[in-house]
């Protein structure tokens, strides 16, 4: 008989505990954000898709070739100043955010962006073809890109950080206890 009405008590306090719990939160601000009509805020560093700017892109292949996973495409015709870039892809199905290709770029045309929503019912259309096939091909060598209107100045180099000003410790001339108070 004891045993009932303690399981009758324990059950009662398991639900009182839950309904403060519930209680405590129900005047909080929600923390839910509606996805379509409100977007996260995200930090300046986020590694979201990868965006190629054809404009200052000059077809060094250094991005293909850091790539872990091999996931960015770049073609070109011809030698010296008759390079033309003909493709530019991204496969997303590949790409791991990794960061290696926008670090390396010496011209500042592959970045990282904000955008991390994709949803796309064919897999194939996330390999992204950044080249317009009705432009044709692109110069790679940067006299024809001057010549031809497609120049964009390199982005500029990134300051090195300061170093820290080491801080002078105060001398232990006195003794003093755990407290920092001073005998």
């Amino acid at each position: 008989m004891g045993k009932y009405f303690a399981d009758i008590f324990e059950a009662v306090t398991s639900v009182m505990k839950g309904m403060q719990i519930s209680i405590k939160h129900i005047y909080k601000k929600p923390v839910t954000l509606q996805y379509p009509d409100h977007r996260q805020v995200l930090p300046e560093r986020y590694r979201g898709f990868v965006h190629n700017d054809m404009t200052k892109c000059d077809s060094c292949n250094i991005c293909a070739k850091l790539c872990p996973v091999d996931c960015i495409y770049i073609e070109s015709e011809g030698k010296g100043k008759e390079r033309m870039m003909t493709r530019y892809a991204i496969d997303y199905n590949k790409c791991i955010w990794c960061s290696l290709c926008t670090e390396n770029c010496h011209t500042g045309s592959i970045t990282m962006s904000h955008d991390y929503d994709h949803s796309v019912y064919d897999r194939r259309s996330l390999v992204y073809e950044f080249m317009d096939p009705s432009e044709g091909v692109i110069p790679c060598h940067r006299g024809t890109r001057v010549d031809m209107g497609w120049w964009v100045e390199p982005k500029a180099e990134k300051p090195k950080p300061k170093p820290k000003p080491e801080t002078e410790t105060p001398s232990d001339d006195k003794p003093s206890d755990e407290k920092g108070v001073e005998n």
